[in-house]
């Protein structure tokens, strides 16, 4: 299940006066699910100015939220100075797109030396990944007691489709003791007799929580796969929340 995506080709006109980067981003946000490797072509035209204007690649990462994303950084080592155009071998990413959900790719830019330039500046991107968003719900969740609970996410897939997933959790108003964690169930020859369901092992309480990639490896002899979410009780009766998720897997 692997896919290429490459962007459109988008010309914009940035200008600075510092040496220092700042960022201007050429994609929307894309899901992170599976996208290991990149290329870039970067364009820099009718630059001006007293100072020489550099570009570079650039990558930004979101763990949950796209409105609270994390610290941008540039990509690979190709930078073009001045006027030119030039493309970068294929970079791989996955170390920082695997912990996140959500990516999306701009410019670095500055001046090379203490003035003011300006250029023209295109980014395209080629995107190789391996995975997709399946699934998002909303549910309120119950955990009687410190057993585990499990409501299903997705409906069944094959598991030649799934060798991770990976989930975005948005935890409101949980009660003190409430813990929630990403679950995964197999089946055999047929759904309606599923196997035990299994879990991360690490649980959240509240807030916002990437899981990252999870491994969810089956037997020989199954077949079908679904992803869920645990919840439990860490110590007291009837608590809950209600918990926003948001389920991607990679082949």
């Amino acid at each position: 299940m692997s896919c290429v995506t490459l962007t459109l080709e988008v010309w914009k006109r940035l200008v600075t006066t510092s040496t220092a980067v700042h960022y201007e981003w050429f994609t929307d946000w894309m899901p992170a699910a599976g996208m290991d490797k990149v290329k870039f072509v970067i364009k820099v035209k009718a630059s001006s100015g007293s100072a020489t204007f550099e570009a570079q690649p650039a990558i930004q990462t979101a763990a949950v939220r796209t409105n609270v994303p994390d610290s941008p950084t540039t990509c690979g080592a190709t930078s073009q100075g001045g006027d030119g155009e030039s493309v970068t071998s294929s970079i791989d990413i996955s170390a920082t797109t695997g912990p996140k959900y959500f990516v999306r790719f701009g410019v670095a830019y500055k001046v090379q030396a203490a003035g003011e330039a300006q250029a023209d500046v295109s980014l395209q991107v080629c995107a190789e990944t391996f995975g997709k968003i399946i699934s998002i719900k909303t549910a309120t969740l119950l955990a009687p007691d410190t057993s585990t609970y499990y409501q299903p996410l997705t409906g069944w897939m094959p598991t030649s489709m799934v060798s991770k997933f990976k989930a975005a959790f948005i935890i409101q108003n949980p009660s003190a003791d409430f813990r929630c964690a990403l679950a995964w169930q197999f089946a055999s020859t047929s759904v309606q007799q599923p196997g035990s369901w299994s879990n991360s092992g690490t649980w959240y309480s509240s807030g916002e929580q990437g899981t990252g990639e999870v491994s969810a490896t089956p037997g020989s002899n199954e077949m079908w796969v679904r992803a869920g979410i645990a919840c439990k009780s860490n110590s007291a009766s009837n608590v809950n929340a209600t918990v926003t998720a948001s389920v991607a897997i990679r082949k």
